[in-house]
């Protein structure tokens, strides 16, 4: 049965989700939302944790991620870092067209770990189930209507 935790940062116009799920030696870490300076810390504390943990697998899925600055792009750069420095494999499950041209853009499309566009479709269907089971836990991003209307609620560890 697999573990799981939610790390959530409120400090962003639109905020960020981000699910830690443990199955047997892989751990994966699910972004939802936007990944930028304010939100660097929620993703910080996540990587962190994990790779305490010291798993021999992290899978990172940035499918469900609306939005990566430079300051996302360099939290990424140093998960990817650390996982190199403490022999831990790192896979990356590709973003949106716009999170993976932020990745192009400054030459990374080739130098992380991502995975290929021939994923089958079980890992689509798998990251949609994520997505899935984010927003029936009520992990969503806040957006101006969710907290002017109070149906968001904040959940930290």
């Amino acid at each position: 049965m697999a573990a799981s935790r939610v790390f959530q940062s409120l400090d962003g116009p639109l905020g960020l989700c981000v699910t830690v799920s443990e199955q047997g030696t892989t751990t994966t870490i699910s972004l939802v939302g936007e990944l930028d300076l304010a939100q660097q810390p929620a993703m910080h504390k996540a990587t962190s944790d994990v790779l305490q943990c010291s798993p021999e697998c992290v899978l990172l899925d940035l499918s469900c991620l609306d939005f990566i600055d430079s300051a996302g792009i360099h939290a990424v750069i140093e998960l990817y870092r650390r996982s190199e420095e403490q022999h831990t494999r790192l896979v990356i499950v590709p973003g949106t067209t716009q999170v993976q041209r932020s990745f192009e853009l400054v030459g990374l499309i080739e130098i992380l770990p991502f995975l290929s566009d021939e994923v089958d479709a079980r890992a689509v269907r798998s990251r949609r189930a994520i997505a899935g089971a984010a927003i029936a836990d009520g992990c969503l991003p806040p957006t101006p209507a969710r907290l002017a209307a109070g149906s968001f609620r904040s959940r930290r560890p």
